[in-house]
């Protein structure tokens, strides 16, 4: 028992440094400037080698974040753990110029158990948004002059996602689930400006906190084919802001204030997942967020509903599990994202190829160290906009136990 809970004090006390070590930010991308920052794009186990898929995809063998009702399936006396680390390259082209950047950081920590035979709950926490821009020499207008300054801002954190899901099969084709989720965390911008021989220096720090909840189903129509639906709430987050005003040779100013709330959107998803000859396995999602409705602009653009399409297939060999070459798993994966700002009535979509591999941990477990590579694009070059290219490498490391069997002595 006692390793049992020096493992569930190890797995709080990383999830808790997870959240911090957020701060030092998981994007490099300057489309991070908007709204709360970039959405996460990695998540638990191996769906992102699958294009993101998940939603009709079981917890049998991993942790799947896509879809509450999935943690139905996880086995009993199973015990998932998982935990995942990111690195991303980026290179940024504007008028011409590029410039390269390099960020590497936690990107999740998860943990999952089955309550009885028909029902299994999830703890994960994760990055729900990305904040990490650096804009420098900036020339902006004095109001009422045709004199001008110049800036530099950056921003780093972002917002964490603290869920529990829960799963329940109310039949052995068919299983539901809940979800909810706090979301959490600070976006600090710092804004330099350089006016004649005078420095104004404006520290934001912008907490945003509140609560989000959903709900989940998946039914097997047919043997090796099963369907899957989300739902996700609309919220809002309420914020605060701490804003320092210092001045060359001048005292601060400290101002503390709320801000307006962010709307969070309403989100449905659908997915399928069916497997071919025991060792195809073939995933296709599709995502809809309704920014529209929430009627909520951002100082350079407008929040438009985004649509988000994934596609993923894995091989699975399935054979003699004490050769090794048999219980390694291949994946590719597509993905699009429409993007859910608009600038210059032009949409900031995002496209990625995804491969990635399973790596069996040991012949007698399902752990497994999965290994996805991502190319994506983000943007264009177009009246002004950024195009961004990058390259991003995420580690996962799902490990299975068993849990309150009995020993057998001989």
């Amino acid at each position: 028992m006692s390793i049992k809970i020096n493992l569930f004090t190890a797995t709080l006390s990383l999830m808790v440094s997870t959240a911090f070590a957020q701060t030092n930010s998981l994007s490099s991308s300057p489309y991070s400037l908007y709204g709360m920052g970039t959405f996460n794009t990695a998540n638990t186990g191996k769906t992102i080698s699958l294009g993101g898929t998940g939603i009709a995809g079981s917890s049998s063998e991993f942790i799947n974040n896509l879809n509450p009702a999935s943690m139905s399936s996880i086995p009993l006396n199973t015990f998932f753990f998982d935990v995942g680390l990111k690195s991303e390259y980026g290179i940024k082209i504007e008028g011409g110029v590029k410039e390269y950047k390099n960020i590497a950081n936690f990107s999740n920590v998860a943990f999952a158990f089955p309550l009885n035979k028909k029902s299994g709950v999830s703890v994960t926490l994760i990055p729900y948004t990305s904040v990490g821009y650096n804009l420098t020499n900036l020339e902006r207008d004095i109001e009422g002059s045709i004199s001008s300054f110049y800036s530099d801002i950056n921003g780093s954190g972002g917002l964490n996602d603290l869920k529990l899901n829960y799963g329940y099969a109310v039949l052995d084709n068919l299983s539901l689930g809940v979800t909810g989720s706090v979301l959490f965390g600070q976006i600090i911008e710092n804004e330099v400006n350089y006016i004649g021989t005078n420095v104004l220096d404006i520290y934001d720090a912008n907490s945003y906190s509140g609560l989000q909840f959903g709900a989940g189903i998946q039914y097997k129509p047919i043997k090796n084919t099963t369907l899957g639906a989300t739902v996700n709430l609309p919220t809002n987050l309420s914020g605060i802001q701490y804003r320092d005003i210092s001045q060359l040779y001048d005292s601060d100013i400290s101002l503390e204030q709320d801000l307006e709330d962010f709307k969070l959107p309403l989100e449905v998803g659908v997915g399928i997942q069916t497997t071919f000859l025991e060792q195809v396995n073939v995933a296709f999602d599709y995502k809809k967020k309704y920014w529209t409705d929430t009627d909520q602009t951002d100082q350079l653009g407008t929040f438009v509903d985004q649509d988000i399409f994934g596609f993923g297939i894995e091989f699975d060999p399935n054979g003699n599990p004490l050769k090794f070459r048999n219980r390694m798993q291949y994946r590719a994966g597509l993905s699009y994202d429409s993007g859910n700002l608009e600038i210059n009535d032009k949409k900031i979509n995002n496209y990625s190829l995804n491969l990635g591999l399973g790596i069996p941990v040991s012949y007698n477990t399902v752990s497994m160290l999965n290994i996805a590579y991502s190319y994506g694009k983000k943007g264009q070059i177009y009246d002004g906009l950024i195009k961004e290219n990058y390259h991003m490498l995420t580690l996962n490391i799902s490990l299975a136990g068993r849990w309150f069997e009995k020993r057998k002595f001989q």
